[in-house]
């Protein structure tokens, strides 16, 4: 029996088909071992940046079951994914069940297709190593640098935020962008145009190529311009060739996915990833546009029996970045005679978009006729013009016609040729701020600066996103308060590591291990010896605030930049956000500034942080932040009786149950509940509240003994008769 294992349980489903009965294929479902969470001491630093690694829980059953087949096995064949990743896994798999070297081989292939699995196979090689430390550098370096990161930003900005080597430059460019817009001033400008008829009656409308900013200009322009007699200066026509995009690589992919499907980057990588486990297209987490020599005879005989053989051609591209993978392929079909392909709707879209760009790569360019038609009225020096294109041969967009766009066609008129009856219109419009970046113009942009890699783009959004850094408007993404804040912070105090120069070159060094270029330990100490060295002198000099009384009269919170405000609680003075409880903003204890409270533990319901915190009224305890994406938090408040430093997670989750649903009322079908109120505890129906004395806790009180009180007769507070009047004087 021979042994084959995968990362993904639809693939090992996939391979299964293709090989015979002497195989079996078992499925590691993704990493098997990482280091600990949390953990920085998982990584040996003086020793040589040595990593410990734990085997994931939920990984040691399947582990257990590869193990047992293993040893039965004649032959192990490590086939997970051709990349970085991938490489990390076939290793971890092997260091962890202690894989005999003499009988496992490491195989890969680019898309799972009969013939590639069958070609890997007979083609066996060792795991690269060069591969694995560099993966292992990058898990190494981006755990260093997140947990250094964030244990400071807690101690200035907030605790349970956190920071990143690769997200935080690009919560940088997100950051930059916001405060363009927010510091952008709108100013008025006016678009004139005229609309007149050709000598052959047809209608032509030109625009004035100065957009004057005055109104007395444009007054000045509608009383000169009103019965002037206009003519066409020039006509210039020019063919223009368009040639067909490359086949799609991971960021171009998730670009066009997103403007043309509206698909986020991590949909579009989910989708793809099930196409690919189905054998429908090649790997897609790749950053080359090459097509191998099979594929690109197939795209160019497909496009030729579908569009005629005129339309198609041979074309080979190649990708400028020096780091790309040539070996690798481009995304594509992995029959690109199959048009169609896909189990979901949305499979078939993202199919369908592949194929298109695939077939249209080996096709010849569009050859279109643009024109730019100009007019003056006589006496005048504003130009007025207006520019148009029609498509003479149409090539690739016949296979992608949405590539087409709105092509103008302008009515034929010849230099010289007067315009008749011409009408004069003014548009006031406001010059706008830059726009959001979207889930798609952010990776173009990463990619354009060097940051992140194929593998990462779509990751990095969605930890912006969850961290609460970012917020997606429709298709935007806005940077939030706190994204703000955590920005100006790491900009004023690391601008050195989270620009573009020092990030991307970075992300070349790591390159570099990948090819065996260059030394693991001599990469990782020469970052991060001076850099946590910054760490450990930025945190010094948090340690250093003030008390609160040497603060400044003016503090801005660092959260959400309003003014700070002291106060007086049951524990002490402290200091809180004026926007509280909106905004929670930093904390303070007894005149000192410190961090907050760490979590007491997880809440089972929301999966949030279940917190104590201190408010003006005393000590509360509170579920998430707000920026969890938990605009209201739940809160209670604690008991006289209760220390909060002592306080234990099931007290807490015990007090945030209220107000708690005990049951419906039979008569009404309207809910009873118990909570604590300013007058002790009570239950509560359709706007009868009874108030709960001796054995009856709130916590734990039975829908028997509430429909019991509730039935007994109401009882009301004594009144005090007021005094009448004396009548005697």
């Amino acid at each position: 029996m021979k042994l084959v294992i995968v990362e993904s349980p639809s693939k090992a489903k996939t391979i299964e088909k293709y090989l015979g009965g002497d195989f079996t294929v078992r499925a590691s479902v993704g990493h098997v071992r990482d280091l600990p969470k949390s953990n920085k001491q998982a990584v040996d630093i003086e020793a040589g940046f040595i990593p410990t690694y734990v085997i994931d829980p939920k990984k040691k059953q399947v582990l257990s079951d590869i193990g047992s087949l293993a040893k039965k096995a004649d032959h192990i064949y490590l086939a997970t994914d051709p990349d970085r990743e991938g490489e990390a896994i076939a290793w971890h798999v092997q260091e962890a069940l202690k894989l005999p070297l003499d009988k496992t081989s490491r195989v890969t292939f680019n898309e799972i297709t009969k013939d590639a699995v069958s070609h890997a196979l007979e083609h066996p090689r060792s795991i690269d190593e060069d591969l694995v430390k560099a993966q292992e550098a990058r898990r190494v370096l981006d755990r260093l640098v997140g947990y250094d990161l964030s244990g400071l930003i807690w101690k200035k900005v907030r605790y349970g935020l956190s920071a990143g080597r690769v997200q935080s430059p690009a919560l940088r460019i997100l950051a930059e962008r916001e405060r363009e817009i927010s510091s952008f001033i709108s100013t008025p400008y006016w678009i004139i145009s005229i609309t007149g008829s050709t000598q052959k009656g047809e209608s032509l409308t030109l625009t004035m190529t100065e957009k004057p900013t005055e109104e007395s200009v444009v007054e000045d322009l509608q009383s000169s311009l009103e019965h002037a007699s206009w003519s066409i200066t020039n006509v210039a026509e020019k063919e223009v060739k368009r040639h067909p995009y490359p086949p799609f690589k991971t960021s171009t992919l998730q670009q066009t996915a997103s403007t043309r499907l509206g698909f986020s980057p991590s949909r579009t990588m989910r989708i793809a990833q099930k196409l690919y486990e189905a054998g429908l297209i090649t790997y897609m987490r790749t950053d080359s546009l090459n097509l191998s020599e099979q594929a690109r005879i197939i795209a160019e005989k497909t496009a030729g029996a579908l569009f005629g053989s005129h339309n198609s051609t041979t074309r080979r591209y190649s990708t400028k970045s020096k780091n790309a993978q040539e070996a690798h392929e481009a995304i594509r079909p992995t029959d690109p005679s199959k048009k169609t392909a896909g189990i979901t709707d949305e499979q078939q879209k993202l199919y369908s978009l592949i194929w298109t760009r695939t077939i249209a790569s080996q096709m010849v360019s569009a050859q279109t006729l643009r024109t730019t038609i100009t007019a003056k009225a006589d006496g005048s020096d504003n130009i007025f013009s207006v520019t148009g294109s029609r498509i003479l041969k149409p090539g690739w967009l016949l296979a992608d016609t949405r590539a087409r766009g709105e092509d103008v066609e302008l009515p034929h008129v010849t230099q010289g040729e007067t315009l008749e009856n011409v009408t004069l219109e003014t548009d006031r419009k406001e010059t706008e701020p830059p726009k959001r970046y979207t889930e798609a113009g952010l990776i173009k942009e990463l990619e354009k600066r060097g940051i992140g890699r194929p593998s990462t783009y779509a990751s990095i959004i969605s930890t912006l996103v969850d961290r609460g850094y970012v917020e997606k408007e429709n298709r935007s993404l806005r940077t939030t308060d706190t994204g703000i804040v955590v920005s100006q912070f790491l900009e004023k105090e690391f601008e050195r590591y989270i620009n573009d120069s020092f990030t991307a070159e970075m992300e070349d060094e790591l390159d570099q291990i990948a090819r065996g270029e260059r030394e693991y330990i001599k990469t990782l100490s020469s970052f991060y010896t001076p850099f946590s060295q910054e760490v450990k002198e930025r945190s010094k000099s948090a340690e250093k605030i003030t008390n609160l009384g040497e603060a400044p009269a003016e503090f801005p919170c660092p959260v959400c930049g309003s003014s700070m405000v002291i106060k007086l609680g049951k524990t002490g003075t402290f200091m809180s956000c004026s926007r509280f409880p909106e905004c929670i903003g930093a904390r303070t204890k007894e005149g000192v500034v410190t961090e907050e409270n760490p979590p007491l533990g997880t809440d089972p319901e929301t999966g949030l942080d279940v917190l104590v915190l201190e408010g003006p009224y005393g000590p509360y305890l509170q579920v998430g932040q707000k920026n969890d994406k938990n605009k209201k938090p739940r809160r209670a408040s604690l008991p006289k009786e209760v220390d909060p430093s002592t306080i234990t997670l099931g007290q807490a989750l015990t007090l945030l149950s209220l107000p708690r649903k005990i049951g419906v009322h039979p008569e009404t079908s309207k809910d009873i509940i118990a909570n604590i109120g300013r007058f002790g505890p009570y239950i509560g129906h359709n706007s009868d509240f009874r108030s709960l004395k001796g054995d009856d806790d709130p916590y734990s009180i039975t829908l028997d003994r509430s429909l019991e009180i509730l039935a007994e007769p109401k009882k009301t507070r004594g009144r005090r008769i007021p005094k009448k009047k004396s009548t005697k004087k």
